[in-house]
């Protein structure tokens, strides 16, 4: 059962304020205050959604009171209550105190229950009202979150695919089989385009089909192999390819494994992606590169970034000394 709504009712005449708490108390939380000080500590203490007021007070004014409580608390219902017939305290009532209603004395309880009922069923719909817009608000900041991250990430995916050092050890490797082997260049051209035509046409996507990645790898796993043979190894395990995952996403733990890990003869690399449910792994063993390039992080970052923003799932990163492993949650195809 939903609380009661809280009243406050002010007025310098006390067996006025006994009998509307007498009244109203089973309908409602009753505070009364006989001044203005009194009802502003109430207001300070308590959660107020309606005040009634009486106008003709020694030292404040109900219509001065309700004024200075529209700038302090202007989310609260307020009324005014008065036996005389003066208007020039009505236009000020809803002029300078912003009030609901205005009450004439001597007041029924049915009547001014209804005005009370009518009062407090708005106050709720507009506090709906606000917390919708609020939600709203939320959502568009958090929409425009989004957009940004992903902006980010689509500027972070080609930026990494057209990292310098790669492109240009993949220029080295077609010069140098040009001369020898020009099947093999024109298959390693080819390739190469084909990659990065993926890359134009997928960049802007927020998912890939798990097939059309696996394509990408493999691609991009050709490339490499051209420069280091046999040395480099790709072995999948994949049953069911029912699947999608952000794009690029294989391509980058493959690079990285690649970029930190030192490929020869005499220490072959082996990148083994398995799936596991609805999960691929992707697991490398660790031979660390001697490099005087500090690695950021920022390529990994990026990637659980994207994985938050469009699953609200996390990556898992693991390694002990002989091998790093990372776990991507995978998205089931409609």
């Amino acid at each position: 059962m939903s609380q009661p709504y809280s009243i406050l009712y002010l007025d310098d005449e006390v067996d006025n304020l006994t009998a509307f708490k007498a009244v109203f108390r089973r309908f409602y939380n009753i505070h009364i205050a006989e001044n203005a000080d009194i009802a502003q500590k109430i207001l300070a203490q308590q959660s107020i959604d309606l005040i009634v007021c009486d106008q003709r007070m020694p030292g404040k004014t109900g219509v001065e009171f309700l004024e200075e409580i529209s700038r302090t608390h202007p989310e609260v219902i307020r009324m005014i209550l008065t036996g005389y017939s003066d208007m020039q305290a009505i236009i000020d009532a809803i002029n300078k105190g912003k009030v609901y209603h205005y009450i004439t004395k001597p007041w029924k309880f049915e009547e001014l229950k209804v005005i009370f009922d009518n009062a407090l069923e708005t106050y709720t719909l507009r506090q709906k009202n606000l917390l919708l817009e609020s939600e709203k608000k939320e959502l568009l900041l958090q929409k425009a979150q989004q957009e940004k991250q992903h902006i980010t990430s689509q500027y972070e995916v080609l930026k990494n695919q057209i990292n310098p050092h790669f492109l240009f050890n993949s220029l080295n490797t077609l010069a140098s089989i040009i001369a020898t082997d020009q099947d093999s260049a024109i298959k390693f051209t080819t390739k190469f385009a084909k990659m990065y035509r993926s890359i134009l046409e997928h960049g802007e996507q927020k998912l890939i089909p798990l097939e059309r990645e696996l394509d990408l790898i493999e691609n991009f796993i050709y490339l490499q192999k051209t420069r280091f043979g046999d040395q480099l190894k790709l072995t999948l395990e994949i049953k069911d390819k029912a699947y999608s995952l952000p794009p690029f996403s294989l391509q980058l733990l493959v690079e990285n494994a690649i970029k930190h890990n030192i490929i020869s003869a005499t220490q072959p690399m082996e990148i083994l992606i398995t799936q596991d449910g609805e999960k691929l792994v992707i697991s490398n063993p660790i031979v660390p590169r001697v490099s005087t390039e500090t690695s950021t992080g920022i390529g990994l970052k990026n990637l659980a970034s994207r994985y938050q923003l469009l699953m609200q799932k996390d990556i898992e990163i693991s390694q002990d000394k002989d091998v790093f492993k990372v776990i991507l949650p995978l998205i089931p195809d409609a």
